[in-house]
C-alpha cells in the first residue's frame, strides 16, 4: 500500500486503478494484481483512514496535503 499513496502523493488527484498499476510496474517495477489491488483499497476504503473511491475503480487520498 506504500507504493499507491506514494503514486497517489504524486499525482495531482485521483486515478484509476489501472493507471496506479501502470505507475507502479513504471516507476517501482513491480507487477500489482488488479483484482488483489482493487480488494485491498477497497478495505482502506471502507477503513476510512488512507484512501477514498471517487469513481469506479478510482481512487485518491482521503486527505491531501496543500501544495
Amino acid at each position: 500500500m506504500d507504493i499507491v499513496q506514494d503514486i497517489l502523493l504524486a499525482a495531482s488527484g485521483p486515478l484509476h486503478i489501472n493507471e496506479i498499476i501502470l505507475k507502479a510496474r513504471l516507476a517501482f517495477g513491480v507487477k500489482l494484481r488488479r483484482e488483489s489491488l482493487v480488494s485491498a483499497l477497497t478495505k482502506k476504503v471502507l477503513d476510512e483512514r488512507t484512501f477514498r473511491r471517487t469513481a469506479p475503480n478510482t481512487f485518491d487520498l482521503l486527505q491531501r496535503l496543500p501544495h
